[in-house]
């Protein structure tokens, strides 16, 4: 290909020549070969060569290399991980900072950030495998057609997910009733994604729950003006969302 085009670019440099000459009478050869020396200057002049085509080429690369982000800085394992400590530091500076100032509220709301993204974090960690075990139980439950651990296993579910906002105990009875009524070997995918949700719903309800706990014990701490303590947990607490973050650095 490339000596296609070498040859191609050669005959374009030629044809305007070859054209004059053509034109020209045979008396005239030394205005001829005048012309056509004039006319390879000026189309030597004004067509770039494979040379400065090259290095337009290469130049143009470079730019674009240029303007592209750099992602070689964070292509390995460890260069992830020091900005992850470095992001880890800044936290806790700005803790300090607030901590210093005594600024309850302030430290309240960063202290409540810090919580929801660890139990999120930890919550990402945790819930594939658990869930998993608990599907493949239930299926392994369903090839045996062992129903009645199948049923045990939803009411399980049902009382650990269960709140308030889903209505009286006798609305929930009603729904157990329901679902274990379903449990047969035609319903598996229906039970399932009942489990599903059951299973989702149960995470969700132990994360709020985690969350108010934890968002309490702090406030309570700040009430007593009891920096030290709220700087030592919350500094602890930094570093295992950094270790999380660790974690899932691939």
């Amino acid at each position: 290909m490339k000596k296609i085009l070498t040859l191609l670019s050669f005959i374009t440099i030629l044809s305007p020549s070859l054209v004059l000459v053509s034109c020209k009478t045979p008396n005239n050869n030394q205005d001829i070969n005048k012309k056509t020396d004039e006319n390879k200057k000026e189309e030597k002049n004004s067509s770039p060569t494979n040379e400065e085509k090259e290095e337009k080429t290469n130049s143009d690369k470079e730019d674009i290399q240029k303007d592209e982000p750099d992602n070689k800085s964070t292509n390995t394992i460890e260069e992830k991980k020091e900005k992850t400590d470095t992001f880890a530091n800044k936290l806790k500076k700005e803790l300090e900072d607030l901590l210093a100032k005594k600024q309850k509220q302030d430290i309240k709301e960063f202290a409540s950030k810090l919580f929801s993204t660890y139990l999120e974090k930890s919550t990402q960690n945790k819930l594939p495998k658990d869930f998993s075990d608990l599907e493949n139980r239930i299926s392994k439950l369903f090839e045996e057609s062992n129903f009645d651990e199948i049923k045990k296993e939803l009411i399980v579910l049902f009382s650990e997910s269960f709140n308030e906002k889903d209505g009286s105990i006798h609305e929930v009875s009603k729904k157990i009733k329901d679902l274990l009524g379903k449990v047969t070997k035609e319903n598996k995918n229906s039970i399932l994604e009942e489990i599903r949700n059951l299973f989702g719903e149960k995470v969700t309800k132990e994360f709020k729950e985690e969350l108010k706990n934890k968002t309490t014990e702090i406030n309570n701490l700040l009430t007593k003006d009891q920096y030290d303590s709220v700087k030592n947990k919350l500094f602890d607490l930094i570093d295992k969302i950094s270790n999380l973050e660790k974690i899932s650095i691939k």
